[in-house]
């Protein structure tokens, strides 16, 4: 009898060992055919600029009497040094840069903060399908303002690119991707770069600007790269209003007695409060960018844009078309080349144009004439590059370790004036070195 009792136990105990068995076999099979997840992956990146402006035709050891700022140009200066940290995992991203500089005195800022979001394809090397980023990012117009400042071989952007984007980032929402060899961007932004002269990275309405570029990038051949696109912006900018004036009593000594007579005495009315105004701007641009692998040499790129505005200038003579009573048209563009020669040397030349009013004009005498506001630049650079074969540290090997650029700017522009107050063309040139590091 008691025999009988331990055989069903027995075979009890057996089967719920057997069952343990089966559930753990399956559960590690499941682990076993489980893809790992993927890392969260962190980097950081920097470089620093440092200038050495050896000459300036235009600088003076004078102090502007409106801005309190020193005239003087010829200086050292450290342009820009930035620290980045990006992060990613899945399907979002995120980065941060900060920029210290002594342009203006010195000076510490956020340059850049993005989060995003992407669909990429099986190709992870290509752009994702679709990727929204939401921040301060660098604006998505034509192929210079979105070019990372390392890439350029020359000091800085164009005067069309500085005039209609000063500062290069806005606050925004952006969409981007591509497909093949098509590439796309669509943003909605702010419309104040941090560079604007009044209201850098603020909004001041709740108009925003729209822009759109849709371009191409194709290897036709497997030493032959062709970039390039067009570009669209819409938006709304502001003319600041006024507030009102008290009625003022003037005395002018005319006759220099130091008495106060009854016709010295004027009064100056006061003017009523005017309203904050706003105003349409719009900006069509094209871009080229050819790039071949020359034998021996190494890199040659052909490049040019060109841009046609209405109301955008933001930095170099803004866009008030309330103040002057008509819109103001502005025309842009530049071209030039670069050439690698082997693998530490890079020689290159760019002119550029840039008209801020087209339809300027001015008086002389009974006459009003066509004034010319033309601001051209050539340019002419040669850079040394160099990566110490011991160098460690975590970087982007796009970019050379360490770079000097020596830069010649041949400036012209027409505001200038006679000793007669005739209109005549001032020269503005300048020689500068550049030293950089990027790690």
């Amino acid at each position: 009898m008691a025999r009988s009792r331990r055989c069903p136990d027995r075979a009890f105990r057996r089967l719920i060992a057997l069952a343990s068995l089966l559930v753990a076999s399956a559960i590690g099979s499941a682990r076993a055919e489980t893809k790992p997840e993927p890392p969260v992956r962190l980097r950081l990146s920097g470089y620093v600029q440092a200038d050495a402006v050896a000459y300036r035709q235009s600088s003076q050891d004078e102090i502007n009497p409106a801005t309190g700022a020193p005239l003087n140009e010829d200086r050292f200066t450290i342009t820009r040094a930035r620290l980045r940290a990006e992060v990613s995992a899945h399907i979002v991203s995120g980065a941060l840069e900060l920029d210290a500089n002594t342009v203006e005195g010195p000076a510490a800022r956020v340059i850049e903060a993005e989060v995003s979001a992407r669909w990429q394809g099986a190709n992870a090397e290509a752009p994702p399908y679709v990727m929204a980023t939401l921040g301060l990012f660098k604006i998505p117009f034509g192929v210079e303002g979105p070019e990372r400042e390392r890439s350029r071989l020359f000091l800085e952007r164009t005067t069309t690119s500085r005039a209609l984007f000063p500062g290069n980032y806005d606050l925004g929402l952006r969409l981007s991707g591509g497909y093949r060899v098509f590439r796309y961007a669509v943003a909605l932004m702010n419309g104040e770069p941090v560079g604007q002269v009044f209201f850098p990275a603020r909004d001041p309405n709740g108009g925003k600007d729209v822009l759109a570029r849709i371009g191409v990038d194709t290897r036709p051949l497997a030493r032959l790269r062709v970039q390039g696109g067009f570009s669209a912006l819409s938006g709304t900018g502001l003319h600041r209003g006024t507030p009102s004036t008290k009625d003022v009593l003037v005395w002018r000594d005319e006759n220099e007695n130091g008495l106060v007579e009854g016709t010295e005495i004027r009064v100056i009315p006061g003017t009523a409060a005017t309203p904050s105004e706003n105003f349409d701007r719009f900006a069509l641009g094209a871009d080229l960018r050819v790039t071949a692998k020359l034998p021996v040499v190494g890199e040659a790129c052909l490049f040019g844009e060109i841009v046609r505005a209405q109301n955008l200038d933001r930095g170099v003579e803004p866009a008030d078309p309330i103040g002057a009573g008509r819109d103001l048209r502005e025309l842009g563009f530049h071209v030039g080349i670069t050439q690698e020669l082997g693998r530490y040397v890079m020689i290159g030349v760019r002119y550029d144009r840039y008209n801020p009013d087209q339809d300027a004009s001015e008086q002389r005498g009974k006459d009003l004439v066509p004034r010319d506001s033309t601001y051209s630049t050539v340019s002419i650079a040669a850079a040394l590059r160099y990566t110490p074969p011991t160098w460690t540290f975590a970087r982007d090997n796009s970019f050379p370790a360490l770079r000097v650029v020596l830069e010649y700017d041949h400036r012209n522009n027409a505001l200038g004036r006679t000793a007669g107050g005739l209109p005549t063309t001032l020269g503005d040139d300048s020689f500068a070195i550049r030293g950089e590091v990027s790690f």
